[in-house]
């Protein structure tokens, strides 16, 4: 039995598709996804030395 002509070229994509994968992440840099900003974050300035919310206020925040 002769494979459809759209098996074919669906097997060619798949195939294609699957080196261009391979070909990406053989080359790529490793990625630290920690040392992105948080989404509402983006486009400011990083700030150093700040951590989470339940940490304990400074001298330098006003008390109310």
């Amino acid at each position: 039995m002769k494979p459809r002509r759209v098996t074919v070229f669906a097997s060619i994509f798949w195939i294609a598709a699957f080196a261009f994968i391979v070909i990406d992440w053989s080359r790529a840099a490793p990625h630290n996804r920690f040392d992105e900003p948080p989404p509402w974050q983006l486009g400011q300035e990083k700030v150093e030395g700040v951590g989470h919310c339940a940490a304990p206020l400074t001298g330098n925040a006003p008390v109310k």
